[in-house]
């Protein structure tokens, strides 16, 4: 009795499960995807602050080094 009633609806649930295991992987995903995007951002904007901040240490650098030599002590 039991088992008649789980073949005779299961054939009717299997599109409905499927289709909910479906959708759950598309959002997630969509999810993981769209977090990759974020940390690549994330990590562009990092290179390139380090970049900035590398570049304006070069240049104070060299600009201390040429008072250096113009006789201008630090103060």
């Amino acid at each position: 009795m039991i088992w008649d009633l789980i073949t005779g609806l299961l054939p009717n649930v299997w599109p409905w499960i499927l289709g909910a295991l479906g959708i759950g992987a598309a959002y997630l995903t969509g999810r993981s995807g769209g977090a990759a995007k974020v940390k690549r951002r994330q990590a562009e904007a990092a290179l390139d602050a380090t970049v900035k901040g590398q570049e304006a240490a070069r240049k104070g650098r060299a600009e201390a080094v040429e008072k250096l030599r113009q006789g201008k002590t630090p103060e």
